[in-house]
């Protein structure tokens, strides 16, 4: 049996928003400060989950590990890390489940199966929507010990948004898999009847062409005498 094609979305979209996530979270990249007072023109901080890089442009420079408790002990950093990880298991069960369910090396998948990995991966899409649009709101709020004067979103939020469409959609996909695994639970009942004809092939010549107009015409009885006929 053919794999259906909304379980092959599921399978090649659920891994590609993963691999966009995992490198949304380890990225330092979530905010770019820039017009920073007290450095260089062209100093750019990039701002992450875990870490903060300074970026010098001009002489192509770039350092990590910079330290800003403000930012870090922050309420919103620390609920976005620990929804990113959580999307991360959720997503990489989704993923396992799903291959699991799809089974492509078998005749016939799993279709509940593959409909539970659809909602584990919406589930683990949505965290990483979740601390990605939260973070973005909050871009301003954030402190900013380098008082910087240029806030802007950074590459890995962008990836990370992105991501978690791309893993919702695959989930949404494979829920799919519930409306088939109902169809082969309760399968239309049709009664087939075969046709059959009114009359042995064998029993007319082979020459005619409608033996039923020729042969099976209603005969006619012969005439009765009339009753005084035998007096003539």
């Amino acid at each position: 049996m053919r794999t259906p094609v909304v379980m092959i979305l599921g399978l090649v979209l659920a891994p590609s928003g993963y691999v966009l996530i995992l490198t949304c979270i380890v990225a330092p990249a979530w905010r770019d400060v820039a017009g920073i007072p007290t450095a260089a023109v062209d100093e750019i901080h990039h701002q992450g989950l875990w870490e903060i890089c300074k970026d010098e442009q001009s002489v192509r420079e770039l350092s990590c590990n910079l330290n800003d408790d403000a930012y870090f002990n922050y309420r919103v950093i620390a609920i976005a890390r620990g929804l990113m990880i959580a999307s991360m298991v959720v997503s990489a069960a989704g993923i396992l489940v799903t291959t699991v369910g799809v089974r492509c090396w078998t005749d016939e998948p799993s279709y509940p199966l593959s409909g539970v990995g659809g909602v584990i991966l919406v589930a683990g899409g949505a965290l990483t929507l979740i601390a990605v649009s939260w973070y973005t709101d909050r871009l301003q709020q954030i402190p900013n010990s380098a008082a910087g004067t240029r806030l802007t979103v950074g590459y890995a939020a962008v990836l990370g948004f992105v991501g978690g469409c791309l893993i919702v959609i695959a989930g949404i996909h494979l829920l799919f898999s519930f409306g088939k695994s109902c169809e082969s639970k309760t399968p239309a009942e049709k009664k087939y009847y075969p046709k059959s004809s009114a009359y042995p092939a064998g029993r007319y010549p082979a020459g005619l062409s409608n033996p039923v107009a020729v042969i099976d015409l209603p005969q006619r009885s012969p005439p009765t005498p009339t009753p005084w006929d035998a007096d003539l």
